[in-house]
């Protein structure tokens, strides 16, 4: 289960379509921030609570692909055709004591349509991050979600290509605030020709401070989202380290290659308030990945990163920053 999720994202904000134009990525964003002072920084945007609930969403599938949203921002996503079992930390999507869960089902390739046989489940659960191992301070279903069944127990919805369902659910303590995006301007009513021009010019901005190893410039773009991540799951300095030592390990990594920027659709997500360029390649490392993807020699191997940086305009702002 990975507590430090690497997905940059570029918030877009205006007021309508024709000023879209007018509104400048901008180069400036946390100036003040640089590869020495990152850790420093963040943890002085850290608080600590008398609980420290850590979510943690759960899923099984069978028979079917998926992507899980929170409060439609995408936490996973399988389309390796398999069926499994596992879970996500979910503190970073939270936006406060009521939340929304969206579940998007794909069949998998060999069938071409959802099955009879689809099954999927959610739960949400908790830990508390002062006393990981305390078994009696984890609480159980907090919320449960499972995919519309009929009286014969068999998928509601089979023979369908996709299927989509949103549900609301609520948390009695989620104790941090993190500034994030959710003030951000609603986008989809954008020139969308405009934003993908301005999506584009970030990403090839990103590509470019990763292969000069700019650790300055990529800890400036970087540091809103790591701020956030750390502030939301209560992090010490070795776990701040450690997120921003992920970033470090791509930069200087042997062989750093980004595959090109072509075959994507703009997708937006929080609700129309960040947006940003998903693949659109059936390939099952590519399906529903964002576009800026990598790959790199680690340890003599090829591996691959997805970069997943959106783009928003903060509230009170009028540039296009990086999340």
């Amino acid at each position: 289960m990975k507590r430090y999720i690497l997905l940059l994202t570029i918030l877009l904000t205006t007021l309508s379509c024709s000023q879209t134009s007018n509104n400048q990525l901008n180069m400036k964003q946390n100036s003040e921030i640089n590869s020495k002072n990152i850790i420093e920084k963040t943890l002085q945007n850290i608080k600590h609570y008398p609980k420290e609930p850590k979510y943690v969403i759960y899923h099984t599938n069978g028979m079917c692909n998926f992507e899980i949203f929170i409060n439609d921002i995408k936490v996973t996503k399988s389309f390796n055709n398999e069926s499994f079992s596992t879970g996500n930390e979910i503190n970073p999507y939270l936006t406060g004591n009521t939340n929304t869960l969206k579940v998007v089902l794909y069949p998998r390739e060999d069938l071409g349509k959802l099955d009879t046989q689809t099954e999927f489940d959610v739960k949400v659960e908790s830990y508390e991050n002062t006393d990981k191992l305390s078994a009696e301070k984890q609480q159980d279903n907090l919320f449960v979600y499972n995919a519309p069944k009929d009286k014969d127990k068999l998928f509601k919805e089979a023979g369908k290509d996709r299927f989509e369902e949103t549900k609301t659910f609520k948390l009695s303590n989620v104790p941090f605030t993190i500034e994030g995006w959710k003030d951000s301007q609603d986008l989809r009513n954008f020139d969308k020709k405009i934003l993908e021009a301005k999506v584009l010019e970030a990403y090839k901005m990103i590509e470019a401070a990763f292969k000069a190893k700019d650790l300055d410039k990529i800890a400036q773009f970087s540091y809103s989202k790591i701020k956030d991540q750390a502030v939301a799951q209560y992090f010490d300095k070795d776990e701040v380290q450690e997120g921003w030592d992920e970033l470090i390990s791509i930069a200087k990594a042997e062989n750093l290659e980004f595959m090109p920027l072509s075959n994507y659709e703009l997708v937006f997500y929080g609700d129309g308030k960040l947006v940003g360029l998903k693949s659109i390649k059936k390939d099952k490392g590519f399906r529903g990945a964002s576009a800026l993807l990598c790959k790199f020699k680690k340890d003599g191997s090829w591996t691959g990163a997805e970069l997943d940086y959106l783009l928003h305009i903060p509230k009170g702002k009028t540039e296009f920053e990086i999340y």
